[in-house]
């Protein structure tokens, strides 16, 4: 006899289905996820991350289901993306010289400096703090601050990692005077349950018109 199933049943075993493959992938040996690695890239295995995600979020349901799916695709990116060396997220805002935005070693990952500039624009939020002839600019350090660590965030998150993974903070500001109650208020934000240790330090300039610059390292 033919058995019927309502839409809701038959899109349950399509995810459920998908769930099953991408799990198979996700315990493959390594050898076989780094030969999938080098022939397909990272963006394969980005989005298979969000997959499982979303079917596993799928399958739980509700707020419940929503936190589920993004702790199996951060786990399932971090897990396809295991191999030790350096990484260059989509994401992330354009490199000023020749490093990567991580480098993994182990199970940790260490986040080259980052500065505020957004990924879309290069603009700096919050404005610069000098212009093209070098004279001192008005400028706002929440801004920057703020965008700094969402540009951290967004590298980690591409890389299957996340903020709630940052194990150490390293802080470089070009006015400590000026700048380091705004910019400790900004970091409580979204450090302050997390607790990552952290350094900050005072230095006369950075490369580029900026006020702050960040790097962490994060545990995958």
């Amino acid at each position: 006899m033919d058995t019927e199933y309502t839409d809701e049943e038959q899109k349950s075993s399509i995810f459920s289905h998908r769930l099953e493959m991408l799990r198979e992938l996700v315990e493959a040996p390594d050898e076989v996820i780094e030969a999938l690695y080098n022939s397909y890239g990272k963006t394969m295995f980005t989005n298979a991350g969000g997959a499982v995600g979303a079917a596993a979020g799928v399958a739980v349901g509700g707020p419940v289901g929503g936190i589920v799916g993004g702790v199996m695709g951060k786990k399932t990116a971090g897990k396809m993306t295991s191999q030790d060396g350096p990484f260059t997220a989509e994401t992330g805002p354009s490199a000023m010289g020749t490093y990567p935005h991580l480098r993994r070693v182990g199970d940790l990952v260490f986040v080259s400096g980052m500065g505020p500039r957004s990924p879309e624009t290069n603009e700096i939020p919050g404005g610069p703090v000098r212009d093209d002839s070098g004279q001192p600019l008005d400028y706002d350090i929440t801004a920057q601050a703020h965008s700094v660590i969402n540009n951290i965030r967004l590298i980690l998150e591409e890389y299957g990692s996340g903020l709630e993974d940052v194990v150490d903070v390293l802080v470089f500001l070009i006015d400590m005077d000026r700048d380091f109650q705004s910019y400790n208020k900004v970091y409580a934000e979204y450090f302050g349950s997390i607790m990552p240790a952290r350094t900050t330090v005072s230095i006369n300039a950075l490369p580029s018109p900026i006020a702050i610059e960040m790097k962490v390292i994060a545990k995958v």
